[in-house]
């Protein structure tokens, strides 16, 4: 398994408590007596009391009245015992005891005590400040009709609070039976594909079962990720995901903290998840789940105005399956049905978050690229290409079909500044391909078959 669980607390009320109870219990102290140590120990038994530079997060600090080093500022504990001395004392800040040092350790049982319980009033008093902001997000977000749009204002949300450069929200699509990204930060990252998939699945019943706050660990990729389940009525709907460079640690805090703000957020998450489902299902193929001509025609115009207003460029690829005829004729229509399915799952999980997949007809499929010039869509090309041929389709036992496929490049705004221009000169150039090498890649404009792109690696 690739991840490791970070916390396995249950119950978040009843973490809480226990971290609480675990700093409460752990005292820093400033000072330069080895003697003031021991006698705290002596007397408070039940407590560990550590040199405040050994001490990470401990909710109270005793500083020694004849400490003569730097004393940490209000903020590094909840509570600061400050005792008297004849030397200057630090200035008194907030959430601060001042006592008389006799006074202090004739009883500090006592007075470790009440600093114990001022330090939980004041975390918890913060909690609530904590929830208060998460309410008014959450209101705000309810506002936000546009589902893309939310779900970047919740990524980006919750990489603030974590202070990470990238994250991606995955969403389980009950109609695929996957995972999918529905809003990355990394323009770079592919869509989940089957390894990750998995990982996923199995990461999900794990939370589900165990109600763990959050995992940290490796992904199939390699790289270290924080992940944080979106957990509704027991279920696991996705996760918030980061990764995590190698020289940043998640304290624990920031994690309670993103944990919380997920939690807060997730009846909107699947509330717009649910509407954004329903919506889709009229842009989808029934078949292969890859988008519809209907949304084709209707997002290639958007991408097109998008680009022509900002000088932005982006590229079409056109792909037709090559020799499916002969599958059908001699498996039946139902196994080439099958390897159309095949073809869909393998060219989703070679693309981006960001790029559309659609089925265009028959055994055609076009790729939107967004952002992308002929260079960059012809790498794609090549790694859905090299998806599709890497290994054959093994629908039964005594049954393996290879695939491949022609594919076409065309560019906007170098190849056409219309939808039917950029249309046909990717068909162009797809069609050049079929009728002469097959299972390559063309360019659109290039007249020669010699020009074609055979590995997607090159121009």
């Amino acid at each position: 398994m690739p991840y490791r669980c970070c916390s396995t607390h249950r119950e978040p009320g009843l973490r809480v408590e226990w971290r609480y109870l675990m700093n409460r219990n752990q005292i820093a102290v400033c000072t330069n007596r080895e003697g003031f140590l021991a006698t705290l120990r002596t007397r408070c038994p039940d407590r560990t009391f550590v040199h405040f530079q050994d001490s990470r997060d401990s909710m109270i600090i005793v500083i020694d009245g004849q400490f003569s080093g730097d004393v940490p500022p209000a903020g590094r504990s909840r509570v600061r015992v400050l005792l008297e001395s004849a030397k200057t004392a630090p200035v008194r800040s907030f959430g601060d005891l001042r006592l008389e040092e006799s006074a202090f350790l004739a009883s500090p049982e006592e007075f470790l005590g009440m600093a114990g319980d001022l330090a939980v009033t004041l975390e918890r008093a913060a909690d609530l400040e904590q929830e208060v902001d998460l309410f008014a997000e959450v209101r705000d977000l309810m506002l936000v009709g546009d589902p893309e749009l939310l779900f970047e204002k919740i990524t980006r949300s919750a990489l603030a609070i974590l202070r990470l450069p990238a994250g991606t929200l995955i969403l389980h699509d009950a109609r695929l039976d996957r995972f999918v990204a529905v809003f990355t930060t990394d323009r770079t990252a592919a869509s989940p594909g089957d390894e990750t998939n998995a990982m996923l699945k199995n990461l999900a019943e794990e939370a589900a079962l165990d109600h763990r706050t959050w995992l940290f660990g490796k992904a199939p990729e390699g790289q270290s990720l924080i992940a944080i389940p979106i957990e509704i009525a027991g279920e696991i709907l996705g996760f918030f995901t980061a990764a995590v460079p190698p020289d940043v640690e998640i304290n624990e805090s920031a994690g309670l903290l993103a944990a919380r703000y997920i939690r807060a957020v997730r009846g909107v998450v699947a509330h717009l998840h649910q509407l954004t489902r329903s919506q889709d299902l009229a842009m989808r193929d029934d078949l292969t789940k890859a988008f519809n001509r209907r949304f084709f025609d209707s997002y290639l115009d958007e991408e097109i105005e998008r680009a022509r207003r900002y000088g932005a460029f982006f590229s079409i690829i056109f792909l037709d399956l090559d020799d499916l005829k002969l599958v059908n004729n001699k498996h039946g229509h139902l196994m080439g049905s099958r390897v159309l399915q095949e073809v869909a799952k393998r060219i989703l999980g070679a693309v981006r978050n960001i790029d559309k997949v659609v089925r265009f007809g028959g055994d055609e499929f076009c790729i939107i690229l967004p952002q992308t010039d002929q260079t960059q869509a012809s790498l794609v090309a090549g790694r859905v290409r090299k998806s599709l041929i890497q290994s054959s389709f093994h629908s039964e036992p005594d049954i393996d079909i290879p695939i491949a496929a022609s594919f076409g490049i065309a560019t906007y705004p170098y190849h056409a500044l219309s939808k039917e221009d950029l249309i046909r000169q990717a068909d162009d150039a797809m069609y050049r391909v079929k009728s002469t090498t097959k299972n390559a890649i063309g360019l659109a404009g290039e007249a020669s078959v010699s020009r074609t792109v055979i590995s997607g690696e090159a121009i």
